[in-house]
C-alpha cells in the first residue's frame, strides 16, 4: 500500500479489465452520456415550446388587431373563422414536431437535430 494522505486509502494501480475502477469508470461513462443526452432533449423540447408559443403569440396579436379594425359583423366573423383555423393548424403542426421529437427520442436517444448534424459528418 502506497502512503495515502489520511483519510483517503490508496487506490490500486491495476487498471485491468478484472480491475474493480474498470467497471465503474465505464459506468460513469455511460451515466455522462445519459445526462449530456437527456440535457441535449430538454434543450430541444423548451426551444420547441418557446418557438411556438412565441409563433402563437405573434398570430394571436396579428388577430385581435384585425378584430379590432373590423368595420361590420362579417369582417369579425371572417377573421374569428380565419383564426380558429389558423390556430387548428398551428396546434396539428405543433402536436407532429413534438411526437416526432418524442418518438426520436424512445427510438434513438438523440434529437433530431443531432442526427441531422450526424448525416452532415457521415
Amino acid at each position: 500500500m502506497t502512503n495515502a494522505p489520511f483519510p483517503y486509502p490508496a487506490l490500486p494501480a491495476a487498471a485491468g479489465p478484472w480491475s474493480p475502477l474498470a467497471g465503474l469508470t465505464s459506468a460513469a461513462t455511460v451515466a455522462a452520456d445519459a445526462m449530456q443526452a437527456c440535457s441535449e432533449a430538454c434543450s430541444e423540447w423548451q426551444q420547441e415550446t418557446a418557438r411556438f408559443v412565441d409563433a402563437r403569440w405573434t398570430g394571436n396579436q396579428r388577430a385581435w388587431s384585425a378584430l379590432m379594425a373590423a368595420r361590420d359583423l362579417g369582417d369579425l366573423v371572417r377573421l374569428q373563422q380565419d383564426w380558429w383555423q389558423q390556430a387548428a393548424q398551428d396546434y396539428t403542426r405543433e402536436a407532429t414536431r413534438i411526437a416526432r421529437l418524442a418518438t426520436s427520442l424512445s427510438l434513438t436517444g438523440t434529437t433530431p437535430s443531432v442526427q441531422a448534424s450526424a448525416e452532415l459528418v457521415a
